[in-house]
């Protein structure tokens, strides 16, 4: 016996006494009569009905009578389940939080994800992607979005698919300030200074390609969109190519530390020439 998922679902059986009862079991367990499994004894015939039946219903049936059994098979289908609203394009940026939304033409219909041909689930997207069923809308999340995600993404029921292309670029930052050359002297202080345009962006600084690690004399800070780094009592070894580089950006602020040096040379003092008159050979 075959049926639809939702539709109602009648067996029965004829027996050679009227007045017998029977069992009703599902797999071997004895059904007790509900909204859902409803009993009939009319005469000879006994009924099961089953309101409203579910995938959970595709099952083995049997009707006992004393030592007598009969048995029966029900396979319930699932009806064709269409995509009444089409999965859109994604054109984004690094970071950002993606939704890919379809809608289906039943309630608690099973819905596959897929990207570029390799399924989607629970148990191998990890935190990756999120799974998201609102009566007969399904979304799939990606939460921040890079690169690797870019591809072509499916959703497919047991009557229908749509498909989706995901892009994602790097992220555009305006430089409100760059960092500038600086020329300081022996003792002095160092500041260098940049500030863009977005206020959550991190970044490292270095020095001649290493990075620079903060120290009692070097300090390393971030505030809103401002980003410095200050170098104290400065000496002849601080001298470089000084660069930013916000993390996630293909681009680098660079500038130059110049340190100058003052030279003091010594002149000695000369003692001018003594100049000796004489007087001896003057009359009075």
């Amino acid at each position: 016996y075959s049926a639809d998922k939702g539709k109602t679902i009648h067996l029965s059986v004829e027996l050679a006494d009227p007045t017998a009862t029977v069992k009703w079991l599902k797999n071997g367990q004895e059904i007790k009569p509900s909204a859902k499994y409803v009993f009939e004894s009319v005469g000879n015939k006994r009924s099961l009905t089953i309101n409203k039946c579910s995938l959970s219903d595709d099952a083995a049936y049997e009707c006992q009578v004393e030592e007598e059994k009969c048995f029966t098979e029900v396979f319930v289908k699932e009806p064709p389940v269409t995509i009444t609203k089409q999965l859109e394009d994604v054109h984004t940026v690094v970071g950002e939080k993606v939704e890919f939304e379809v809608e289906v033409s039943e309630e608690g219909a099973n819905v596959k994800w897929m990207k570029d041909g390799v399924e989607l689930n629970r148990d191998t997207a990890g935190s990756r992607y999120r799974f998201k069923k609102d009566g007969r809308r399904h979304i799939l999340i990606i939460n921040e979005a890079t690169k690797e995600d870019i591809g072509t993404y499916y959703a497919f029921t047991n009557g229908g698919e749509s498909r989706a292309e995901l892009e994602v670029e790097d992220k555009e930052l305006e430089i409100l300030q760059s960092i500038a050359d600086l020329t300081v002297k022996a003792s002095e202080q160092a500041v260098f200074k940049c500030e863009v345009s977005d206020e959550n962006v991190t970044g490292k600084w270095f020095k001649d390609e290493v990075e620079v690690q903060a120290s009692e004399r070097i300090r390393i800070s971030h505030i809103g969109r401002t980003h410095k780094l200050t170098i104290d009592e400065v000496v002849a070894s601080d001298a470089g190519d000084y660069t930013f580089v916000p993390d996630g950006y293909a681009l680098t602020l660079s500038a130059k530390l110049n340190f100058l040096e003052i030279k003091i040379e010594y002149v000695p003092i000369e003692e001018p020439p003594k100049i000796h008159i004489d007087t001896s050979g003057c009359g009075n």
